[in-house]
This record gives structure tokens, sequence and C-alpha cells, in this order.
């Protein structure tokens, strides 16, 4: 069965980035269910009981990722049942555009205990507050982060060698096997998150060849571009991660037909990589001397500046975490366990 893991937003260079626009919507969808209510009311709990009766229904659900808090769901996705659910809180705002006839809102606030909340109202204040205030630091070292990424891929034009790279890039696609829908799934592999730097392993579980493009100096984001023009101009059906800090450029690539993963290498590929592409071949080596000191100070100021912003996110999972604890103390969860069986059986029963 498949199953498959993204992210649908990211914290980048820009602040945070949300796909949930392009891929909750009507076309897709017949019904879309909106999950409201605080931190800590179940809403991922609620989606992973969901996406499990899924899975032992052979509905092939996909689940997206919080960006954030990486072990928490922000949406579950069932095509084959043409059904989705999202969490509708913020910082992912949603409310129904068409009440009923696509969207439904589950209320899971209606099972907190207010008097039991307004009691804590000072420290949650001061939590949430505490919370808004560590990823504003955070989003500040991004930004700034995203521009050493940017200086480096100003200063790697007259270095890389595009027209090389382009003729090989063509060599290798050309004898691949391609489903041409001229369909672009666009998805985050990657987090810049509370608990690290996160790449989820789903593209390389599904693939059968594994390019790994390494990424000296950020170069193999050039040689990503190239790839996905090349893609696009032949109406390749593929599925393009973008960077979680500078969404114009891709870390990976999954070509579906060949059923072949091109990505950024990190070092961490989860199973044996079918050919490694030396992004050097691509670079002029003179010009790679000339610029050599300038793009290691660009990209050692952006792993620092990445550095801090990470520790300013932590900083806001730990607030987000004792906020949680506080909300799950003051809720009755028997109402939200009526919730989770209303929707397993509208959901399952109804549709299956």
């Amino acid at each position: 069965m498949l199953m498959t893991e993204f992210f649908a937003a990211a914290n980048t260079e820009d602040g945070f980035f949300s796909l949930f626009d392009e891929i909750f919507t009507p076309e897709a969808f017949r019904c879309i269910y909106i999950l409201k209510g605080g931190p800590g009311t179940g809403k991922s709990t609620l989606m992973r009981r969901l996406g499990r009766e899924a899975e032992v229904r052979g509905a092939e659900p996909e689940y997206l990722y919080c960006s954030s808090d990486t072990h928490s769901l922000d949406g579950l996705l069932l095509p084959s049942l043409g059904v989705a659910v999202l969490d509708g809180t913020a910082p992912h705002m949603r409310d129904p555009r068409y009440p009923g006839a696509v969207e439904r809102t589950v209320d899971l606030a209606s099972a907190f205990d207010m008097q039991a909340l307004e009691k804590k109202r000072e420290t949650l204040v001061t939590l949430i507050d505490g919370k808004a205030d560590a990823y504003r630091t955070a989003y500040r070292f991004l930004s700034a982060a995203g521009v050493m990424q940017r200086e480096n891929e100003a200063l790697l034009q007259s270095v890389f060698l595009e027209k090389k790279a382009r003729a090989a890039i063509m060599r290798l696609v050309s004898g691949m096997k391609k489903r041409k829908s001229g369909k672009e799934t666009v998805r985050y592999l990657s987090a810049i998150a509370t608990d690290g730097e996160v790449r989820l392993g789903t593209l390389a579980h599904r693939a059968r060849k594994i390019y790994a493009v390494t990424n000296k100096y950020a170069m193999g984001y050039l040689y990503m571009r190239i790839l996905r023009e090349i893609l696009h101009a032949e109406g390749v059906m593929m599925t393009v991660c973008p960077s979680p800090l500078v969404r114009a450029q891709t870390e990976a690539i999954f070509i579906e037909g060949e059923d072949a993963l091109f990505i950024l290498s990190d070092g961490k590929e989860p199973q044996a990589v079918y050919k490694t592409v030396n992004i050097l071949r691509f670079a002029d080596k003179e010009a790679l001397t000339r610029k050599r000191k300038r793009l290691r100070l660009a990209e050692h100021h952006r792993e620092e500046l990445k550095k801090s912003a990470l520790l300013a996110l932590a900083e806001a999972g730990a607030l987000h975490m004792k906020t949680e604890r506080i909300y799950g103390d003051c809720i009755d969860f028997s109402v939200t366990e009526a919730l989770t069986q209303s929707l397993l059986s509208e959901i399952f029963e109804n549709n299956m």
C-alpha cells in the first residue's frame, strides 16, 4: 500500500509559507474537513486515527506534517475517497469558502473547560506571546541566511557551466520512462523546525533509482533548476520539492514513470544511491578559484545564521509544548473522542 509523507508548509527566508491553498481545493476533493481548536485539542491525534483507518482499508493516505513541530500533523489527504482533513488554525488559518457544499468545520474547542482556562489566562498569554517573539527572531535569522544563500547563487553565475550541465542532463533523462500529463505536484520534503532540520524519506523509499546531486557551495540548486526546466518543457509528471529556506530553489525532483529521484545529497540517503552527480564537473575551475573565498564565507555565514534560527525555533517549540500541556489539562477528551468516531463513520462507512 502506498503511503506518502510530506510537509505542506515551511519556515522560510520570507517567514511562514504554506501550500494549503493549492493543496486543499474543491477541484481535488469533494469534502474538506477543517479542524478548529487551540493547541492540545487533539487535532493531530484525530488525523492520525483517520489515517490509520485509511491504511487498514487500503485507502492510501498522504500525511502532511507540521513544518515546525514535525511530530504533529497539519493535514491528511485521502484522494481515493475525495476527502481531505486539515488543521485550520494559526498560522495557516482556513475558513470555509463553500460551507457545507465542500468544507465542513469540526470544532474541537467545544471540549474546552473555559473556566479552567480563564484561571490560566496570565500564564497562557505569557507563553503564547513568548512563542510569537521566538518565531519573530527565528524568521529574522532565516531571512539573513536566505540572503547568504542568494549571494552564493549570484557568485556562481560566472562559475557554473550551464551549457555543459544542460547537455549532461538532457543525455541523462532522454532514455527515461516518463509519464507526460503536464502535472507538477509541489510538496516540501524538508523542514527547518523546532527539532532541527528534518528531511522525510518518502520519495527515497518510492524511488527505484536515486540520483544524489552533490551541493558544494549550493551549486546543486543550479543543476536542479535546469533539470526542472527540461522536464517541465516535456510535460513530465513529477513531484517538485522546494528548498525550505529559499522557495525559488529546488532540493528534490521525483520523475513519475521512471520512479527516479534527483535529490541534493546530504550524505544521509536512506538506501543505495544509483548514481552520484558530482556538481564540480560543471564548474569553471579558474573562476571557482577566484571566488572560492567569498563562496566559503557566504556558506559559513548562512550555516551560522541557520543555527541561530534553529535555537530560536527550539525555544518556540519548548513554549508551545508548555502551552499544549495546559490546554490538554483543560479539555474533555470524551468530546473529542465522540467527534472522532463521528468522522470515522462519516468518512469510511458512507464512502467505502
